[in-house]
This record gives structure tokens, sequence and C-alpha cells, in this order.
């Protein structure tokens, strides 16, 4: 005993001559217990090498996984292909699993008919699917749809009241369908007048949909800002591409609340809306220019009838874990996730996804190596895949409702989601402050003891217009006050493209950020006590 405490303090001698004590003391988070045990890790996260990067990355985009589309082949291929490389880095299948495949039910829906749109008064009818200018998004309907309702007209749609902006001031929006024109009042320079920047998140279509869904819409009509019916064509891509696939929901979902969304162009309702009194270019100039809401009930109503057929299919996530070896403590376990799905084969198009998320994969397969090779920690280790986040995070939704680890034992989760892109010396970190200020003071940490990368807080806020608090698997832990933290390199324009492709992907940005995150994991399986969850409101974020 009395050697390893000399040991012990020849280290932390050394640890504080590494770093300026003043600078370290004044450091924020500072928690000395996580320092030491970062900066013991450092030597074992040196196993994690770009060329073990590569090589996962290089199987999870090929051509035979095909896109890795859930419940498609490439999905099941890629999960044996997981499932292999846990098993042959020393981790176990959970005694409570068959194996290291977890699988799930899903509903699959597809739309069996043209949707219908019409707008209508007393005399006059516009059937706006018709229009070769008319989309439909079918992600929030799962049965046969049809009914008419009231059109509230929101300009453009956007809720940004701390910054002196509101379309829904004063006015109700439920069980309506709301009308809105896409971006955002901008200056003659392009640039945002509510924010002041060139691109605002405001301006997201997908954005302010799932706003109105909260507030109680019944459903969206979104005006594109379109000159052309190429022009609409061009920017309304994804929506085609997105109506093409299998829509997916849990079982459990199955009775979700309908919601309707719709595209037109203005080209396609311009000249209806102006035969009723509505000068849609005049409310928009009006807006621009005063940055005054302009909301009101129309005089149409909408009527619309959309079909959808479903049936039950099968998907799978892969977990696997290295036990504790501390008896006090193996029972708690620390989570490291990644969801290996993407978007699949299309239109004769490999959907790739290097970046989303075979980068994260990639870095959790690294991960789960390394904690072989370095040897158990107190706690149980779990790595766990998901599929289904591409169609709204099913795979972590199942997961957190029929746990096969006690949710109570998981003391921390790390999510790693597009981490291969972007600025190559930083990395965005969402939601370590959310719930625990110990996994916070972790994280950061780690960060310190890893060369050539620092922590990015920009969308470090469940407010942020992004939302990207919610947009991956990490919420669905979260939800059940689960600690957890996102590591997420940003959006770009390759996301959700074809030509997200691993020739694009920064492998030494993705050594620094699989690094760090070795150093906050170990440190989280290791330390003394497991992170402590915020007790009164006035500590939360």
């Amino acid at each position: 005993m009395r050697s390893n405490l000399h040991f012990m303090r020849i280290q932390l001698l050394v640890l504080l001559s590494l770093l300026s004590l003043t600078n370290l003391i004044n450091a924020r988070p500072f928690n000395l217990e996580y320092e030491y045990r970062a900066f013991r890790a450092r030597g074992d996260a040196k196993q994690i090498t770009t060329k073990a990067l590569k090589s996962y990355e290089l199987v999870l985009t090929s051509d035979s996984l095909a896109g890795r589309e859930t419940t498609k082949p490439g999905m099941w291929k890629a999960a044996h292909y997981l499932a292999n490389h846990l098993e042959a880095a020393g981790a176990s299948p959970l005694e409570s699993a068959p194996g290291f495949l977890n699988q799930y039910p899903v509903r699959v829906k597809n739309i069996t008919q043209t949707p219908v749109l019409e707008l209508s008064t007393e005399s006059d009818t516009l059937r706006l699917s018709d229009s070769e200018q008319f989309r439909f998004l079918p992600m929030w309907i799962d049965s046969q749809t049809k009914g008419t309702d009231t059109l509230l007209f929101v300009g453009y749609g956007i809720n940004a009241d701390s910054l002196g902006y509101n379309d829904f001031s004063n006015i109700s929006v439920k069980n309506k369908i709301l009308v809105f024109f896409s971006n955002e009042p901008v200056d003659s320079l392009g640039v945002s007048r509510i924010t002041g920047q060139s691109k605002s998140p405001y301006g997201s279509g997908r954005a302010k949909r799932n706003r109105m869904r909260e507030l109680g819409a019944k459903g969206t009509i979104e005006i594109l800002q379109a000159d052309t019916a190429q022009t609409f064509t061009e920017q309304t891509e994804w929506l085609t591409r997105f109506a093409k696939r299998d829509q997916m929901s849990l079982p459990v979902d199955s009775a979700i609340t309908p919601f309707l969304s719709f595209t037109v162009s203005w080209a396609a309702i311009d000249s209806f809306l102006m035969s009723h009194r509505v000068n849609l270019s005049e409310i928009k100039r009006k807006i621009d220019g005063t940055l005054k809401p302009h909301s009101f009930i129309m005089s149409q109503r909408a009527f619309y009838d959309i079909h959808v057929v479903t049936k039950i299919d099968t998907a799978v996530n892969v977990i696997g874990v290295i036990p504790g070896n501390d008896p006090s403590r193996a029972h708690e376990a620390v989570m490291i996730t990644a969801h290996f799905d993407h978007l699949g084969e299309h239109d004769g198009k490999i959907y790739r996804g290097a970046d989303d998320n075979a980068s994260g994969t990639s870095v959790v397969m690294a991960l789960a190596s390394a904690f072989s090779k370095a040897g158990p920690g107190p706690r149980t280790q779990i790595f766990l895949f998901f599929s289904g986040e591409e169609k709204g995070l099913l795979g972590s939704k199942y997961y957190s409702d029929h746990p096969l680890w006690p949710l109570a034992d998981v003391v921390a989760e790390v999510n790693v989601d597009m981490v291969g892109r972007n600025a190559p010396d930083s990395i965005f970190v969402i939601g370590s402050d959310m719930l625990s200020h110990d996994l916070d003071a972790v994280v950061h940490t780690a960060a310190r003891w890893t060369k050539g990368i620092h922590l990015n807080l920009r969308y470090n806020a469940k407010d942020d217009p992004n939302r990207f608090y919610y947009r991956s698997d990490h919420y669905s832990l979260a939800k059940h006050d689960i600690p957890s933290v996102f590591y997420f390199s940003g959006i770009h324009d390759d996301y959700h493209q074809v030509t997200d492709t691993m020739d694009k992907l920064d492998f030494e940005k993705m050594e620094r950020v699989s690094r760090m995150i070795y150093l906050a994991t170990r440190t989280l399986n290791a330390m003394k006590n497991r992170p402590s969850l915020y007790t009164t409101d006035a500590e939360v974020h």
C-alpha cells in the first residue's frame, strides 16, 4: 500500500509539472480526481490510430453494405460486422441477451396514392396536389388521414421571442393548418433581419415544422420562394427523395397524432390567393421592412386525403460489454453509443454516410478495441450501436423502453454522431451540463488532456433553433435522467447526400476526438462516485 501511494504521489507531481498549476486550478470545471484519471489514461488512448479508423470506414461505406438503411440487407451485414468486431475485441454479449444482436420490431409505411390537398372557398377551389410544384412530407402520418381544417397564415412561422420576433404572438394554432413563407426576413444583402447573420437557423423549415407540431397545429403548408418550376424541383429534391423511402415508427408509436406537412411553390398558390385578396408579395414586403408579424385566419379552408399502408418488419441494435472488475461497482455501467444506419440506396445511388454516421461508428469500434487492450475498469463498459436513427431515433427509443441493462445503473452515456468533418481542431459537445455537473467536468477535463482539439459549445442549448440536443440517440437516454453527452462536428453540404464519402473525412481529427472520448469514458468508468444529477432547478443548465 505504501509503495502504491508513493507512486501515485510521483504521478501527481508529474501531472502538475506538465500543466501550469495556476491555470489548472483556475480551469472550469476543475476536479483533481478527474485530472488524475484522464492523465493516467493518455497512454492507452494512443492505441487508437487513423489506420484502424480508416479500415472500419472502408467496410462501413462499401458497396456491399449499400448505405446501411434500417431493415435492409445492408443494415444486417453491418450489424454482423459490428458484432464480429466486438467479439474479436474481447467484448461479451449481455447475459440478458441471446447474443450481440438485439432485434426490435418497426412499423413500415408507404403512401399508396398521390396525396390530395385542396384550398377552397364557397365559390372556388384550388387543387394544389395536381401541380408539379407540390410536395408532401409523410413523416407523421401512419394511417389514412382525411379532413377539412381552418387555415392560419403565420408569416415566416418563426418563434424568436428572445430576439424580439414571434409570428405566433397572441394567436392559437391548435388544430389549424399553418401557412408560412420559407426562410426568414432578410435585408438587401441577404442578412437575417432577426439575428444579423448571413444564414440563420431560424429559417430552417425543419425547425419551424417541429415547433408548430409542438404547439398543437394540425399541419403546415410551406410556401417556397422559388422563381421557376426548375428551382422548385431543385430546392425540394431532398423532399422527393425522402418521400420515396420507407417511413418507419415503433409499433407502440402507431397511435401518433397525425401531422400534415405540405410544400408548394409561390407560383402554384399566388394567383389563387390574390383573387381572394391575399397579396403574398405585399405581406412579405411589409414583414421584411418592419419586422412586425402579420398573422391572420384565412378565408380559405384546406381539404386533404392521405392513403397509407403499413407492415411490421425487423431492425437490430448491436450491443456488447466489457464487465467491470470491482464487485462493488461492476453493476454500474458507462455506455458509449453511435448509430450505424444511414439512408441506403435509391435510384441506383448509394448514400454511404461516411460522416453520418460511419465516422461515429468507427470511433466506437476503436474505443471498444482500446478498452479491451487496456483491461477492464471498475464499472462495466457498454458499447451500443443503434439502427433506426435516421428514421426517428427508433433504435435508441426501443432500447430505452426495453433496456438490457437497468437504466438506473447506467451512470453516464457518451454518444458519437458525425465527428469527421469541418474544423480540424474543434468538436461540438452538446448536453454534458444538462443533467450533471460531474459529467460536464469530466468532458472538459478530457479535452484539456488531448492535444490539438478543443470543445465548442455553440449548440449546447435546449432552445437552440437547430434542436441538435433532440436529434441524436443520446436524447432517448437523457429522457430517463441518464447524464449524456453528444460529440458532433456539425452539418455540411454533403449531409444526407450521395457525396458524403470517405475521401472527405479528416481522419487525424477523428483520431484526436477518439482519444479525447477515451479519456472521458475511462474517467467516468474509474471515478470514485458516479456522476450526480442536479437536485434543484437552479442547478440545471
